[in-house]
C-alpha cells in the first residue's frame, strides 16, 4: 500500500500535466489557425458582410502572452529550446512551430513572445538539450512526450 505522500505526488503531477497540456492546447490552436487556409477561417465568421476585408486583412498572429501566463513550469519554453537545439532535423510541424516565432506579435504579445524567441535561440547557441533541461528544470515532461502531446492534440477533431 502507498502512503499518503505518494498519493500526493501523483496528484500534483496530474495538476501539472493539466495545465502542460492547456498550455500546448493553446500552441496548437494558434498553428492550426496559421496553418488553415483563409477560406475555412472565415466560414466561422458571423459578419459575412465584411468577409471579403477580413480576408484580405487578417494577419496571423499568436498568443504569447497568454501563453507565457499559463506556462509557470515552463514546459513551453523547454519545447522551444530544444527546437532551437535540434534545428538540424525538424519535421514539418516542428518547423511550423519555429515559424511561429518569425511572426510580427501584435504589441501586447511582444515580451512574451520575446521569452520564447529568447528560449529557442539558447538552445541553437548549446545545440544540446541537457543545457535546455538545465535551463528549464521545471517541467517534469520529455521533449520527445511534448511533440507526441502535441501531435495528438492536432490530429483531434474538435
Amino acid at each position: 500500500m502507498c502512503p499518503a505522500h505518494c498519493h500526493l505526488r501523483l496528484l500534483i503531477l496530474l495538476a501539472l500535466l493539466v495545465g502542460v497540456l492547456y498550455c500546448l492546447h493553446l500552441l496548437v490552436k494558434d498553428y492550426q489557425a496559421l496553418t488553415a487556409p483563409r477560406l475555412l477561417r472565415m466560414l466561422f465568421k458571423r459578419d459575412t458582410n465584411s468577409m471579403n476585408e477580413s480576408i484580405s486583412a487578417w494577419t496571423p498572429h499568436v498568443r504569447w502572452r497568454m501563453i507565457l501566463h499559463h506556462d509557470p513550469i515552463q514546459c513551453a519554453r523547454y519545447l522551444y529550446c530544444e527546437l532551437g537545439a535540434t534545428n538540424i532535423k525538424h519535421t514539418d510541424l516542428q518547423r511550423g512551430f519555429v515559424y511561429m516565432l518569425s511572426l510580427e506579435p501584435k504589441e501586447l504579445d511582444r515580451t512574451s513572445r520575446d521569452v520564447f524567441l529568447q528560449a529557442y535561440n539558447y538552445g541553437a547557441t548549446y545545440k544540446n538539450g541537457g543545457y535546455c533541461r538545465n535551463e528549464f528544470p521545471y517541467c517534469p515532461f520529455d521533449y520527445t512526450l511534448l511533440f507526441q502531446l502535441i501531435e495528438y492534440l492536432i490530429n483531434q477533431k474538435d
